[in-house]
C-alpha cells in the first residue's frame, strides 16, 4: 500500500468534470481521479476547513470505519 495525500482539486477542461489529484507521500508520482460534483464539493469543503452544525454522510462513514480498528 502506498500512502498518498490530496494534492489538489481541479476541473478537467475537456470533460468539465472535477478531478482530485493524489500525491505520494514518499515519492514524486501523482494520480488523477475523476470524481462527481458532490464528492468534489465535499473534498473542497474539507480542504477549506469548513465546518457544519451536524456531520455529513462522509463524516459518519469515516467515524464508523475508524471505529473498526
Amino acid at each position: 500500500m502506498i500512502a498518498v495525500k490530496v494534492s489538489g482539486l481541479i476541473v478537467d477542461d475537456a470533460s468539465k468534470s472535477p478531478v482530485v489529484i493524489l500525491q505520494e507521500l514518499e515519492g514524486a508520482r501523482y494520480l488523477p481521479i475523476w470524481i462527481g460534483p458532490f464528492e468534489a464539493q465535499a473534498i473542497a469543503n474539507e480542504i477549506q476547513g469548513k465546518r457544519f452544525p451536524r456531520p455529513l454522510t462522509h463524516d459518519l462513514l469515516f467515524t464508523t470505519v475508524g471505529s473498526l480498528k
